[in-house]
């Protein structure tokens, strides 16, 4: 009795990977094909506000976080937080170093 329902649960499972997946991925596809258009203005809109303002704005941030990865900053900053990161993350103290640049990254992309 107990086999016959997890072949069942099996069928399910199978049926639902193989067939219904299919036929939305075939959908999803049809509907890209039908509305080309749309989707192509879509990705140059999309790439247009990408290059004029996520770039300008996180590029200078990437820079300087890749510099101060490569300076003795990162262990001491981890060194002088480690009393901080350890009870509240449960990361060592270098692991402020992200949390930091991340805060200052979301700073500079709102500010």
């Amino acid at each position: 009795m107990l086999k016959q329902k997890y072949q069942k649960i099996n069928f399910f499972n199978t049926f639902f990977r193989k067939k219904v997946l299919s036929i939305v991925l075939l959908f999803f596809v049809i509907c890209l094909i039908v509305f080309s258009n749309e989707n192509i203005a879509s990705a140059k809109n999309g790439l247009k506000l990408w290059v004029n303002n996520v770039v300008p704005t996180l590029f200078p941030f990437f820079i300087a976080t890749e510099l101060l990865g490569y300076t003795d900053i990162v262990k001491k900053i981890g060194k002088i937080l480690e009393p901080v990161m350890r009870p509240l993350f449960n990361v060592p103290g270098i692991g402020s170093f992200p949390l930091i640049m991340g805060i200052i990254s979301r700073i500079s992309y709102w500010g």
